[in-house]
């Protein structure tokens, strides 16, 4: 079963916790790991790019000459896409890339890297981050406490807070969310995570459900 400690915000050790080996200790999935992040980043995808075809294009409703007797070729209307200011064939249209995964593929993921970093000694436990006002030297020392300062660090939170929010907006190589937005592309993309007590406790929860 795996445990990890728990620090508070001076990086002294305050108790160890358990977690469940169904959720946080299995063999990672790389393949469902991959298809989830490939989900996610289509899901974020904006297809709203979009060019005229010659349906679309203004103008060009009479035939610019007659069928025959100009020598020229036969032409049906300027906006035809061999004309300039004419339509676009087989452009981009807009679209959806995004697709839904089953959850149970999704909690597979979550497991998966989870237990990959927690094997891997990334994943530090804090019992809460609380600051009197927004500071982020408070926020880099509490780092430093931690000894995750040097690393590419994302802290997830469960309570959203304004202060901790902007405490961490300015740390170029540490990010914060809360657990209601946790993806798997953020847990792949830092090296080190930092939980709160209760956002993991809560985060084994959600993936019991």
């Amino acid at each position: 079963m795996p445990s990890l400690k728990v620090y508070d915000m001076s990086g002294k050790e305050i108790e160890t916790i358990s977690l469940s080996e169904d959720y946080f200790g299995i063999a990672p999935r790389k393949d469902i790991v991959s298809e989830a992040v490939l989900n996610e980043l289509n899901n974020e995808r904006r297809g709203t790019v979009k060019v005229k075809t010659r349906g679309e294009v203004s103008g060009g409703g009479k035939k610019p000459w007659n069928q025959k007797g100009t020598g020229r070729a036969r032409q049906g209307s300027t906006r035809a896409i061999q004309w300039r200011h004419g339509g676009v064939a087989h452009g981009p249209k807009q679209r959806k890339f995004g697709y839904a995964m089953p959850e149970k593929v999704k909690k597979l993921a979550y497991c998966s890297i989870m237990s990959e970093k927690i094997k891997e000694n990334s994943v530090v436990v804090i019992s809460e981050i609380k600051y009197e006002k927004p500071k982020t030297k408070d926020f880099a020392v509490t780092l430093g406490n931690l000894k995750v300062i040097g690393s590419k660090t994302l802290v997830i939170s469960d309570k959203k807070d304004d202060i901790l929010k902007k405490s961490a907006a300015n740390l170029a190589s540490a990010k914060l969310i809360y657990l209601n937005n946790i993806n798997c592309h953020d847990l792949l993309n830092y090296e080190k995570l930092v939980f709160t007590k209760d956002a993991i406790q809560n985060l084994e929860k959600r993936l019991e459900k």
